[in-house]
């Protein structure tokens, strides 16, 4: 079963969103909601904090220009 809310939410809300989860809004509120059928708790991905964004940022930067990149044995994890 379906059920359509409307709600009223800042438009510069929903663009800082966007900008920072790289998701359209209605697709964020969905992720948060399958989160929370499926047992996850309300909160946020630390995935997502500030500084791990620009820590990936700067890592993203540094493969594209060659920095930073070395090669390492694979690591065996037992499950």
């Amino acid at each position: 079963m379906t059920e359509q809310i409307n709600f009223t939410i800042d438009s510069e809300d929903v663009k800082t969103f966007e900008e920072k989860t790289g998701l359209k809004f209605i697709d964020g509120m969905k992720l948060l909601m399958d989160n929370l059928k499926y047992g996850g708790n309300f909160g946020l991905d630390p995935f997502w904090s500030e500084e791990n964004q620009n820590i990936l940022s700067k890592a993203i930067d540094d493969a594209k220009n060659g920095r930073n990149m070395h090669e390492h044995d694979l690591i065996e994890v037992e499950e």
